[in-house]
C-alpha cells in the first residue's frame, strides 16, 4: 500500500506541473519589407484590453529577427468596420493587406484565436 501511495503521489505530481506549464509559442507573420527582419508574433503576450460587440482592443509583442533581436509592443482595435493598430516605435494607422501585412497576419491571428463575438 506504501508502495502504491508513494507511485500515486508522483503521478499526481507530474501531473500538476505539466498543467501549469505555459506553452509559448512564436507565430512566424512575415519578412518585414522594410528592415528585412523575419517577425513573429509572440503568441503568449496578447491580451484582451476592452471588449466590443463587433471586436475589441488588442495588446501583443512583436519579435523580429535578424542580426539581432528587436521587439515591438502593439496595441489593436479590431472590429467590423476595420483594424487600427499602434506601436511602440510611434507608428500607427489602419491596417490593411497591402499596406501593413504584418499587422494585417497579426490581426488574423487574434481574430482566429482570441477574439470573442
Amino acid at each position: 500500500m506504501k508502495k502504491f501511495l508513494t507511485a500515486f503521489a508522483f503521478v499526481m505530481s507530474v501531473a500538476l506541473m505539466q498543467a501549469s506549464t505555459v506553452h509559448a509559442a512564436d507565430y512566424y507573420v512575415g519578412t518585414s519589407n522594410v528592415t528585412g527582419m523575419k517577425c513573429y508574433l509572440m503568441t503568449h503576450t496578447i491580451y484582451e484590453l476592452r471588449h466590443y460587440s463587433d471586436g475589441g482592443r488588442f495588446s501583443a509583442r512583436l519579435k523580429m529577427v535578424g542580426k539581432n533581436v528587436q521587439y515591438l509592443d502593439y496595441e489593436f482595435d479590431i472590429g467590423t468596420s476595420g483594424h487600427m493598430f499602434r506601436n511602440s516605435a510611434g507608428y500607427s494607422g489602419t491596417v490593411t493587406p497591402q499596406g501593413t501585412p504584418i499587422e494585417w497576419n497579426m490581426c488574423k491571428y487574434i481574430i482566429e484565436n482570441h477574439l470573442k463575438l
